[in-house]
């Protein structure tokens, strides 16, 4: 399995996993897949944006891997239920 680490760069990223299904910034990403806990909350309100490419049917058919970047860098990697199918889980696959 392709393995996307933390400090990774955008480009190393697209170079490994191709062009995301979807790109969102925090408040797309927070209004369509998390939960509203105070975590979520604290990044709702953080001033400067990050943003999270979505990679549906990554690592399998039915999974979707969240990709966040912060200051142009993987800071968090997500997999879970294709959107609207539930809730992103920590953790790579």
């Amino acid at each position: 399995m392709i393995q996307v680490e933390p400090g990774m760069t955008r480009r190393q990223v697209r170079r490994l996993l191709g062009s995301p299904t979807e790109a969102v910034d925090d408040r797309q990403y927070l209004g369509r897949y998390a939960t509203r806990s105070s975590l979520d909350l604290r990044i709702w309100r953080r001033r400067s944006r990050s943003e999270a490419w979505v990679y549906a049917d990554t690592p399998r058919a039915g999974l979707a891997t969240f990709i966040h970047f912060r200051r142009g860098r993987v800071e968090k990697v997500l997999t879970g239920p294709v959107p609207g199918r539930g809730e992103p889980v920590d953790g790579t696959g």
